[in-house]
This record gives structure tokens, sequence and C-alpha cells, in this order.
């Protein structure tokens, strides 16, 4: 089973290897999820060394961890009113320690210290940004997020500092890292807050006072940083990539147009070259260009060329072959004249009329192929003018009753003139033509002769009765040395240049000819278009 052919045009298959490009959005995301995945393994770590340096600063000094009763209770009740205050402020159980971790605090990071019983003794910083952080952004980054910020927004998470913090509502921390710093271990904790919109990353460090855990610094941040520089990293790449696909589009569609166009042009000059009949009209202008398309140019130059050499040669070969044979045929003419006048048998006789029979032949051949040449030379050398066509036609028909006695000849004249620009004497040629084969064709049958026009044309035709044409060779009636005919008198020469005479004069006329076979199947008509006088 043969598969459907699909046809594409040239920008068509370029803009199909464009999708090759398509790979870059995947790439490119492939690039953020591992930028994203280091960002977030370097802030684990930088969280785990802010929490190691700060446990260091507290190691082997267990009177930080000596806390009054009367301070845990200040705490407790500070605690409670900074609950119904909804404040954040830090609190602490120990001044010294909270002296401490607030030098090493960071804005967008907070820092526990607790003991083992899970009492605060010190918190510093907040997990939200301070509202003049979030405002600091650019014109550039403004324009931006107005615009295709809001096409990524759609399909990409959006760091938030609107969430509920539970540890600063509760008043202490938590979690996994909390029971691991405890056990001695350096653990680090991802957790979603409680209404999911952000993600909170912790470090925790045991602080040891000999070989005994006596608390543990918990540091902790929330991923919007993270999530922001890898939206960010994420607009920039994508914003490259849109950037490089519309630029990569724009570049190969205009290449495959220009290249479509060189090709097309190609191809009407070929086809410019050539007539309808095959004949070379006009050699190609061969290309400069070293490219595929260029040699493709100089190759269809070359051969049209050749062929042009060759249509040429071709072409002169009738009018050489009756220049070289009019001498043999003179010596064979009086040859034969000599020997009539000489007395012969009366069976040598019928062989000397046969030998002038068949010379009277072969000197119509020869007058008919110089007849043809001598008008392809002479169709350069006429003069146009402006002439009525139903005079022309009129005056030939009348001429035609006389010399064709035995054909019912019909004509019937146009109410309105018929101006064209050309030469009278060539159209009647070519009328004689015509009603010359439709008078041995038709077997002198009756022979219609039409004249009509529209606003742009007029048509000339005759139609006459006989065998119809044959379907496969009515498109090359009108070449040279074309001939069909099945009827007629056999002792004329059909050569088949009659017709094409008729092409010529009707080309020289910038019209065209075309045979057909009559509606009715009784005979074939032949017409002949021309412009009408502008």
């Amino acid at each position: 089973m043969r598969l459907p052919r699909i046809a594409l045009s040239i920008r068509a298959q370029l803009l199909l290897v464009l999708t090759v490009f398509l790979a870059l959005p995947w790439l490119g995301v492939s690039y953020i999820r591992e930028l994203e995945r280091l960002l977030r393994d370097a802030q684990e770590r930088t969280l785990a060394g802010t929490a190691q340096a700060v446990a260091t600063a507290l190691h082997d000094r267990p009177r930080l961890f000596a806390t009054r009763p009367d301070a845990i209770a200040a705490f407790a009740q500070e605690r409670t009113d900074d609950a119904a205050r909804g404040a954040g402020a830090p609190l602490s159980a120990s001044p010294e320690v909270a002296q401490i971790i607030d030098g090493l605090s960071r804005t967008t990071a907070r820092i526990w210290v607790i003991d083992r019983d899970g009492t605060v003794l010190a918190r510093a910083g907040s997990l939200k940004a301070p509202p003049t952080q979030l405002q600091a952004e650019s014109w550039g980054a403004r324009i931006s997020r107005a615009t295709t910020g809001r096409l990524y927004a759609l399909v990409l998470d959006q760091p938030s500092e609107d969430f509920t913090d539970d540890a600063a509502d509760n008043g202490t921390p938590g979690g996994r890292d909390v029971e691991g710093a405890l056990a001695g271990i350096l653990t680090t904790e991802r957790r979603p807050t409680s209404d999911a919109k952000a993600v909170v990353v912790s470090a925790a460090h045991p602080i040891w006072v000999g070989d005994s855990v006596r608390g543990a610094v918990i540091v902790e941040e929330t991923g919007n940083a993270v999530l922001a520089q890898r939206n960010l990293a994420f607009e920039r790449l994508f914003n490259i990539v849109l950037a490089v696909l519309l630029v990569g589009s724009l570049a190969l569609t205009l290449y495959a147009t220009w290249l479509s166009s060189r090709i097309r042009r190609l191809r009407d000059d070929a086809e410019l070259a050539i007539d309808e009949q095959g004949r070379v009209r006009a050699l190609l202008a061969s290309s400069n260009a070293g490219d595929e398309i260029g040699d493709l140019s100089r190759s269809f130059a070359s051969v049209l060329a050749r062929l042009s050499d060759y249509a040429s040669y071709q072409e002169k070969m009738a009018g050489r072959l009756s220049h070289e044979l009019r001498t043999p045929i003179a010596v064979v003419r009086s040859s034969l004249d000599n020997l009539k006048q000489t007395a012969l048998p009366e069976d040598a006789r019928v062989y000397m009329v046969r030998a002038q029979e068949g010379l009277a032949r072969l000197t119509t051949i020869l007058t008919r192929m110089t007849e043809a040449a001598r008008l392809e030379q002479s169709l350069s050398e006429s003069e146009r003018e402006r002439f009525d066509v139903a005079n022309v036609v009129a005056g030939c028909v009348d001429g035609y009753r006389v010399a064709y006695p035995a054909a019912s000849i019909a004509f019937v004249r146009p109410s309105t003139e018929v101006i064209v620009v050309g030469a009278p004497d060539l159209i009647a040629q070519m009328l004689d033509k015509l009603v010359a084969n439709a008078v041995e064709f038709g077997k002198d049958g009756a022979i219609d002769i039409g004249l009509t026009r529209d606003d742009a044309d007029a048509m000339l035709s005759v139609s006459n009765e006989g065998p119809p044409l044959p379907e496969m060779e009515s498109g090359h009636l009108f070449d040279s040395m074309v001939s069909v005919r099945c009827g007629g008198d056999a002792a004329e020469p059909h050569l088949g240049l009659g017709l094409y005479i008729v092409r010529l004069i009707a080309e020289f006329h910038g019209g065209r000819a075309q045979a057909a076979n009559r509606p009715d199947a009784a005979g074939v008509v032949v017409s002949v278009t021309i412009p009408l006088a502008r």
C-alpha cells in the first residue's frame, strides 16, 4: 500500500526543521530544575553553617543555660502578651544568649536557641522580609513583570510573604531537625507552612557542654529567596529562548522566502524560454551564485543553449535541403525533357511518365518547404498596419469560390468592423492554407468560414465536413512536418506545413491557432484568435 504523498513547500519544510528548536525550552526547564536544586543545597549548607557558627559560640558555657525561674516566668508572660498583641518581637530568657545571636542573625533568617527542655533561651530575626526590601524593584523588572511576568506567573509558583508562621505563634520550634539536634546530630529539614503558602528550611545544631548536649541552635529561612532566584533565572532564560525562537523563525522564514523566490524565478524563466510548441524563444540567463541553485541555473542555461542550436539547425535544414536538391532536380528534369523528344517504345514511355510525376511531386515538396522557410524569415520584416479583417476575408472568399467550384463555401460577413493590427497579405495567406486544408481534408464538401469578435479578440474559423481528428494528435497539428490526414488527393504530397504556416502567422499577430472536432462529430473546425486593435 502506497502512502499518500504530502507536498510541502520549502518554507514549510524549513519551518518544520525549526521545530528542533523546541528542544531549547526543554533544556531550559532541565537547567532551571538543576539550578533550583543547587540553590536549595546551597541554602541548606548556609543555614547549617550559620547554626554551627552560633553553636560554636555557645559550646562549653554552662552558665548560659542556668536560667532563673523568674526569668522563665517573665519570658512566658512576655510571650503571652506578644501573642495577644500579634507582635513578632524577639523573646529571650537569656540576655547573654540573645546578645550573641543578635550579631549573627540575618534579616531573612530566624535563629532560635533552646535548652534540652525546649525552653527558648533566645530568638532573633524574622522569616518575613521587611516591606522596604519587597518594594526595591527596578523599572525594567516592573516592565518585565507586567508583560511576560504575568505569563510566567501562570506556570510558576510565586514567592509569598503572606504566610502563617506556626513557630512564632506557638513560641517554640519543633520538628525532626530539633529532635535530631538534641540527639547530637546536625539535621536539616524542609517543611511547608500550615497554609502551604511557603516552605521553611531549617538547620539545627547541638550545643555541647562537655560530653552532653545542653541545647540546640535552630536557624530557619523560607524558600522564597530560592524561589525568587529560580523564577528570575527562568524568566531571563526563557526571554532569551523566546527571542531566539522569534529571530530564528523570522530568519528562516525570510531565507525560505528568498530561496523559494529564486527557485520560482528559475522556473518562470525556464517556462518563458520555451513556447507552447516546444521551441526555444529566449535563452535562460544563468546565475552567478555559487550554490546549488546557481549550478542548476547554469545547467538549464547550457541545456537550453544546446537545444536552441539544435532547433535552429533543424529549422534551417528545410531551406538548405531545398537549395541542395534544386540542382539534381534540374538535371533530372532536363534529362527527362530530352528523353521525351526521342523515339521510345510504348512500355518505356510509361516509366518516363511515372518519373515525371514523381519529379513534379518532389518539386511541389521543395516549393512548400521553401515557402515555409521564407515565411519565417519574412515575418520579422513585415510592416504592420490597421485593417478590417472582414474586408480581407470577403475578398478571399470570392476567389475561393472560383478556385474550388466543387466546394460549397459559406461566409457571413459581420455587421461591425473587425479592426486588427498586422499584415493583410499574411492574413490572406493564412486563410488560403486553411481553406486549402479544408477542401483537401473535406473532399470538396461544405466549408463554413466564420468571423466573430468580442471586446478583446477577433476569431476566424474554418469548418469542414470529414473524418474527425485523432485525440492524441490534435495538440501537434500546428507543428512543422506533422500531418495526420487520411483523406484528400493521394497524388498530392502532405508535409504538414500548411497549419504550421497558419500558426506562424497567428503568432505574428499576437494570436493563437487551435483545431478541434466539431460538436456534431461530422468534421473539424480550425480557429485563429487575434487581438483587436486598441
